[in-house]
């Protein structure tokens, strides 16, 4: 029978699991043992108070809580950012990356949802590598606590925008978010822990009624159908009104304003279509504009805009009367920016 994955649990799922093995664990052990593995990030599971001895040899029989093993770490040239390159137990690798907040000694953890990635991406490294497997919810909280454990600071918050498109493995990555935001596990506060998605309609409809408190970040980057095809290929399949759609519903459930991700590419999504398509397809919806620098490290690949080009976007964007946040990337020079996750795999 296949073991628990401890990591993977909060409380209430924890008691579920082990009655299923015949194992009687209150609500009260099972945040102890819990606080244990995630919160605290020891090794034994142990209860600390009034440990029976029956449920510790319960846990150690039936349950396990091996995280992912560190390959590789790389920090940045600025030490802003550390990426982690992770061994699974099937040898498959994946990464995820601390990255420094402008508030000191805090830091936020960008994480990966799959091997690879399905979506292929025009832009992205590791949709050229296309998608071996789904991380597991346990999985990916392996990666976050060694992580966490390893910061010289506090980790505060936690994005879903790594290697992978978190909606396409969308049950693990929720049920990996509900732990990082429990108390007996990552303890994050849920407003702090970021969804990213390429646009998959039928799963942000999903996360609308399930009504999930997490931040959703739709990447979009472009607004023109043929070039949102062309840079989006799978998710470019979606129309703009059907995408609008769900976004609307989710905004009316929500009650906070949109976030669209923006990757600027030079000579490609930052044209006076591009303004006009976004203009006309969001309509009256609110939202805000993401700004992000492509990063594309091959010969011929999408180049960044230079300031001058920047500073005239930003000007046009002015027509649409919404809010722009620039987004800068770090960790360019280590291959561990936005886009960018698949060099260190792709070398071995």
């Amino acid at each position: 029978m296949t073991p628990i994955p401890l990591l993977a649990h909060r409380p209430e799922t924890l008691v579920a699991a082990l009655a299923e093995r015949g194992v009687l664990c209150s609500l009260r052990e099972a945040r102890q043992v819990l606080s244990r593995v995630i919160s605290d990030g020891s090794a034994d599971p142990t209860p600390r108070v009034s440990p029976r001895k029956a449920l510790v040899g319960a846990l150690h029989e039936h349950a396990e809580w091996a995280r992912p093993e560190v390959v590789e770490r790389v920090p940045d040239s600025e030490g802003k950012s550390l990426r982690y390159l992770f061994r699974l137990h099937d040898g498959e690798l994946v990464e995820a990356v601390r990255i420094g907040l402008l508030k000191a000694d805090c830091f936020t953890v960008c994480l990966s949802s799959q091997v690879g990635c399905a979506m292929a991406c025009d832009f992205c490294a590791t949709g050229r590598l296309g998608l071996t497997r789904n991380l597991s919810a346990g999985e990916i909280i392996g990666c976050f606590l060694t992580v966490r454990d390893e910061a010289p600071g506090r980790i505060t918050g936690a994005v879903f925008m790594g290697q992978g498109e978190p909606f396409h493995n969308y049950e693990a990555v929720i049920q990996a978010a509900q732990v990082l935001c429990n108390p007996a596990g990552g303890r994050i506060a849920t407003e702090a822990i970021t969804i990213s998605t390429v646009g998959l309609v039928p799963q942000i409809r999903r996360y609308t009624l399930e009504r999930q408190p997490f931040r959703l970040i739709v990447s979009l980057s472009s607004a023109v159908p043929a070039r949102r095809l062309q840079l989006l290929p799978v998710a470019g399949r979606t129309s703009m009104p059907e995408l609008v759609s769900a976004l609307r519903d989710y905004a009316a459930v929500s009650k906070g304003r949109l976030t669209l991700a923006w990757v600027l590419m030079r000579g490609v999504n930052t044209g006076d279509d591009e303004i006009a398509a976004l203009r006309e397809g969001m309509g009256d919806l609110p939202y805000q504009l993401n700004l992000i620098d492509v990063n594309d490290n091959r010969p011929d690949g999408y180049t960044r805009l230079s300031a001058d080009e920047l500073t005239d976007f930003l000007a046009r964007l002015q027509v649409l009367g919404v809010p722009l946040i620039r987004r800068y990337s770090v960790g360019r020079d280590e291959n561990s920016a936005c886009g960018m996750l698949a060099a260190m795999r792709a070398a071995r």
